[in-house]
């Protein structure tokens, strides 16, 4: 098996990671190990590369990944200042994983092989537009908004488009539509378990890339073989 740590943003991602996307992996003999980035803050830059230094240097035959939101990075994130010139929001997450990639191996000396970033365009939530129609099967009085979700994603290219800006990103529309409210962590793990990994997959171009890379992987680092 190949093993991999997924540092994630929030509880919401590593939820995800944990009961959804790691039995999907598991069949292609990818072991995923979700981590919760440290609590008490936002992704600063130096929180940041603490925290991948710590979980880059405990297992040399170990990969380290991440999933972060494109949505509210700041402005000092690694790769951070090019990518926001950028309008699409699939290149603007691959030019910042491009400045997070050499961040972290310049700062924290691991093998480049060993760190492969994931920024997900714009959040999270993104995902869950892949198939409005499932939020009804988790809570059935949101029936009567599957039209509305519908109408957000066909307007937008993929769910991965859907945008980005204060008012409009994902979470917040489903936040301000919904009622019952949406619950993040609760809400999402289950609207995102009831869509499927391979939906999922299929609409969202970026984040399929990112399993991809990750079922490609050989089964152990090559700096772990290093003498």
């Amino acid at each position: 098996m190949t093993e991999v740590v997924v540092v994630c943003e929030g509880q919401t991602e590593e939820v995800f990671v944990g009961r959804t996307l790691a039995p999907a992996l598991a069949a292609k003999h990818v072991l995923l190990h979700p981590r919760l980035f440290a609590s008490g803050g936002g992704l600063t830059r130096g929180r940041v590369l603490r925290v991948l230094r710590q979980a880059l240097r405990e297992r040399a035959d170990v990969y380290v990944t991440t999933l972060f939101d494109l949505y509210g990075l700041p402005v000092d994130f690694p790769g951070q200042s090019r990518g926001a010139a950028l309008v699409n929001p699939h290149d603007r997450a691959a030019e910042v994983e491009a400045g997070f990639h050499a961040a972290v191996v310049r700062e924290v000396k691991c093998h480049p092989d060993q760190f492969l970033p994931h920024i997900q365009p714009y959040e999270f939530e993104s995902l869950l537009f892949s198939d409005p129609s499932r939020f009804a099967a988790v809570e059935p009085e949101w029936r009567r908004f599957v039209g509305e979700l519908e109408r957000v994603r066909w307007l937008a290219d993929t769910p991965e488009h859907v945008n980005g800006g204060l008012h409009t990103h994902p979470s917040v529309r489903l936040t301000e539509l919904l009622r019952p409210k949406y619950k993040k962590v609760f809400h999402g793990t289950r609207v995102s378990a009831a869509i499927g990994v391979d939906r999922i997959r299929a609409e969202c171009r970026h984040f399929d890339a990112w399993l991809a890379r990750l079922e490609a992987l050989p089964a152990a680092p090559p700096g772990s073989r290093e003498p």
